[in-house]
């Protein structure tokens, strides 16, 4: 899903946590997959024998129960954010998937069971089940073929395998060994249907696309709790995020607005922001918003529209030039407002 040069590189640790906060947020419904699921989800995607687009598989990350509850973003430029993460997320899975299998490892939170410290498997592999699911009857001929290369993922994944969990009561050795078993068959799953498309296209044809219509039955939900990373402060990131409550997709919920192809990041030395100019009607006052979006999300909008978007443009370099890009990072001048 390479759609522009700037999604290619990995996340760094920083945009990572970002878009882990945004998941745990209020800007988001309580089923919205947390970073963890969202891999297992895009490895399962990205693995899977047919193609599934963006389009299709955003709905999912929102509301992994129902792909009916969208989120409420602040601005367009938020939304451009945290959607461009997504697309990033999913470039580094898919690049390490193809090019770096050996630094392929599901990125599993840790936790206490017993007196010892082992790996959190259920969120990762509820996101692969539910990848799974938006084709499910294309996946089944592998399960029924290699159903060891499942064993773990349905175990933590499904309802039916928590409860066979639940029943053996595994030794914390046993469960330790679950993490290399984990990504051995993530990585056969994604060889094997890499083999698969490509016998396709040898033969003249190409995998299925799945429409953005489909509607998986929910066949893994477990109701496991979310987790948060910053539980100790809950309320702390939701004024960034959050715009109105939230309720099912209807015309009024966030659509893109015309961002302009001057829309670009800004680096000072250690410093970058992404610059976000797009077109608005604002009681009918026609013209081009200006905001620039440091790396923690933190958004300055500016008061007044540009006539043009290169208008807009040369007040953004002009303000840092000018101020410094700690004026769009911290304190800002009073022609502006920040969010």
């Amino acid at each position: 899903m390479n759609l522009d040069p700037e999604f290619d590189e990995p996340l760094t640790n920083e945009e990572f946590d970002f878009l882990e906060r945004f998941l745990s947020s209020n800007a988001v419904c309580d089923d919205a997959m947390d970073a963890v699921m969202l891999h297992g989800f895009l490895t399962a995607v990205i693995s899977g024998p047919n193609v599934i687009m963006p389009s299709t598989i955003l709905p999912w990350i929102w509301d992994a129960r129902h792909a009916t509850r969208q989120p409420r973003f602040l601005s367009a430029g938020r939304a451009r954010k945290v959607t461009g993460l997504i697309i990033q997320y999913w470039n580094d899975v898919n690049n390490t998937l193809n090019h770096c299998p050996d630094l392929f490892s599901p990125p599993l939170h840790s936790t206490e069971w017993k007196g010892e410290e082992i790996l959190v498997f259920d969120e990762w592999c509820e996101g692969y089940c539910k990848g799974i699911d938006l084709d499910r009857e294309a996946w089944e001929p592998l399960i029924e073929r290699h159903p060891s290369w499942f064993n773990v993922i349905l175990l933590f994944g499904t309802a039916s395998g928590y409860e066979d969990l639940v029943q053996r009561d595994y030794t914390v050795e046993q469960r330790r060994s679950f993490a290399n078993l984990l990504t051995a068959s993530a990585l056969n799953i994604h060889q094997y249907w890499c083999e698969e498309r490509r016998k396709l296209m040898e033969q003249g044809e190409r995998p299925n696309m799945i429409p953005a219509v489909s509607r998986p039955k929910d066949r893994t939900r477990k109701l496991t709790e979310r987790r948060d990373p910053d539980a100790q402060d809950e309320n702390e990131f939701d004024d960034l995020f959050l715009v109105d409550s939230l309720g099912r997709a209807t015309e009024e919920a966030f659509h893109p607005l015309a961002l302009s192809p001057l829309s670009t990041a800004i680096t000072r030395g250690d410093t970058s922001v992404d610059v976000h100019i797009y077109r608005s009607d604002n009681n009918g006052r026609d013209g081009w918003v200006l905001e620039i979006v440091d790396s923690f999300g933190t958004s300055t909008v500016w008061d007044d529209l540009f006539p043009t978007d290169g208008a807009a443009l040369a007040e953004a370099f002009n303000t840092i030039d000018a101020h410094g890009i700690e004026s769009v990072t911290e304190e800002v001048p009073a022609h502006v407002t920040k969010h």
